[in-house]
């Protein structure tokens, strides 16, 4: 029994294995954080850009229309 209990006491982490790994984890974080903000702003300005682009396709649309009216 003794040597089963002074076996468990070995694979316990350390109080400093502990501190390591959640700042290692916190460090993880950081940089996930900083990937989904970067994926956001491209998904935003990509976004944008279409609704521009379709704004400027429904002014040359009605331009297209508007001298094809002229002609008839």
């Amino acid at each position: 029994m003794h040597l089963i209990t002074s076996f468990a006491l070995l694979l316990q982490p350390s109080v400093e294995d502990i501190l390591l790994e959640k700042q290692r984890l916190q460090h993880n974080y950081e940089f996930l954080s900083y990937g989904l903000i970067a994926a956001w702003l491209i998904l935003v300005v990509y976004v944008l850009m279409m609704v521009s682009r379709e704004q400027k396709l429904k002014k040359e649309i009605a331009g297209l229309r508007a001298m094809l009216e002229e002609k008839h």
